[in-house]
């Protein structure tokens, strides 16, 4: 397992996870502590900002119940915390996870530390207790413009066949760049016409609660990222049989809701062999983010390999973790990105981790290429965008490997990596120091 360093100091956030000043039915402003911890490293000269931690919600908590737990132990342990309404997953399977609501004026982390302690009465059938927060993607696009919402039903393979890929993110914009060159040009989402809900077509909406996953961020992040793994599937030799499930978990502006991170996650642990997650959040001192029920849910699913983004802000994520990837399970694989260099024989032996990425020699697994990834005219750069890169490689993997389980998927990727060159900076390496190419 990779093992992260814990440190009692806050990590120095800089402006680079996109966020925004709106926020979909959550507070902009954190705890009182969370102030204080503000004030105390602004005080000490460092560049510090509220948009690059989570922004915890004052009037909800997510609880996580034992298996089993009956209906009307739920109901009484609801009423005996004083509960106003709750929420379930939507459309999965896994209903032990609930966000609870409360009144105004509440202090969220007596009440949360009451729930956990418990006050008799079964409460033994609560097994973990979460804030409620919101984080972001990776970074910032550049604006793609506006594009029409078609439907995406016409993008819906006829059959699922090869290897499932959830993509946790913005969402997806299957008919961007048609007028001129398609990005997509043949069915390519999952069909989830034999999963038993009629209401679901390929993935999912959890922001909005619909089965429209359409990518109305202007950077069409979800996209891009989508773009990538078929791009990479679909020249391999042979080509590699492959659908993506979009699982819309981030706005328009790129934010997220841990608990419909939470949903998604169950969602795609379901129904997805691989899972893509370009976005995170860091930790801030105050959440215990270590152990939550996000691990859990990794923890109880080990057959399903995670791919997830290391972050942008040019750290060491073994001292100031960043999150999913900073997860202790055997099936995450954290990616950093390297620079444009790479990929070109010409100067692959001067290429180097990319200005921008995050590493770590516990917590970060590979490097992929995340800089000059080009796009409709654009050149993307972040981990966000290297981390499909290992997608892809990984679901060819597990095409001509379909019994391989997730450990035997990690060491065969890993051994198909190639050795950093010695241009790598040395004080800015990953556990197992390879590049992983398409």
């Amino acid at each position: 397992m990779k093992k992260i360093k814990k440190c009692s100091l806050l990590f120095v956030l800089t402006s680079l996870i996109f966020s925004c000043t709106q926020e979909n039915n959550f507070e902009e402003e954190v705890n009182t502590n969370k102030d204080l911890l503000v004030g105390k490293y602004n005080s000490e000269n460092r560049n510090i900002s509220r948009r690059n931690m989570p922004v915890y919600a004052k009037d909800k908590l997510i609880v996580q119940y034992a298996p089993g737990t009956s209906d009307s132990v739920k109901n009484d342990l609801r009423d005996m915390f004083g509960t106003t309404s709750y929420e379930l997953c939507a459309h999965c399977n896994d209903d032990s996870i609930e966000l609870w609501f409360f009144g105004n004026g509440i202090d969220i982390e007596p009440k949360k530390t009451a729930i956990e302690q418990g006050s008799g009465g079964g409460v033994e059938a609560i097994v973990d207790v979460d804030y409620e927060f919101t984080f972001g993607v990776d970074l910032s696009n550049p604006n793609l413009g506006t594009i029409t919402d078609y439907s995406y039903m016409p993008y819906v393979k006829p059959i699922n066949n090869g290897v499932t890929i959830a993509v946790l993110d913005t969402g997806i914009a299957p008919t961007i760049g048609e007028d001129t060159s398609p990005v997509f040009t043949a069915p390519f989402l999952y069909n989830a016409s034999d999963d038993g809900n009629a209401l679901i077509e390929s993935g999912w909406d959890f922001v909005n609660d619909d089965n429209n996953c359409f990518d109305d961020n202007n950077g069409r992040h979800g996209t891009v990222v989508s773009s990538i793994i078929t791009k990479i599937l679909n020249e391999s030799v042979p080509t590699v049989p492959h659908q993506i499930m979009p699982l819309k978990v981030c706005n328009e502006y790129g934010r997220a809701s841990y608990f419909n991170f939470l949903c998604a996650t169950s969602f795609g642990l379901e129904h997805a062999e691989i899972l893509q997650m370009s976005l995170g959040w860091y930790d801030d001192g105050f959440g215990d983010f270590l152990n939550t029920i996000m691990s859990t849910l990794i923890e109880a699913n080990p057959n399903a390999l995670i791919i997830t983004s290391a972050g942008n802000l040019e750290s060491n994520n073994d001292y100031y973790a960043h999150y999913p990837s900073g997860y202790v399970h055997d099936n995450i694989i954290a990616v950093a990105a390297s620079n444009k260099l790479v990929t070109s024989d010409a100067y692959f032996d001067a290429s180097n981790i990319a200005w921008f990425s995050n590493y770590g020699n516990e917590s970060v697994d590979v490097f992929a290429k995340g800089e000059n990834i080009p796009f409709l005219g654009y050149e993307m750069q972040g981990t966000s965008f290297a981390a499909p890169v290992v997608t892809a490689v990984v679901a060819r993997i597990k095409n001509s490997n379909p019994s391989y389980n997730s450990n035997e998927l990690k060491t065969q990727l890993i051994n198909s990596g190639i050795n950093c060159p010695l241009s790598f900076d040395t004080l800015k390496k990953v556990k197992y120091n390879k590049i992983i190419l398409p």
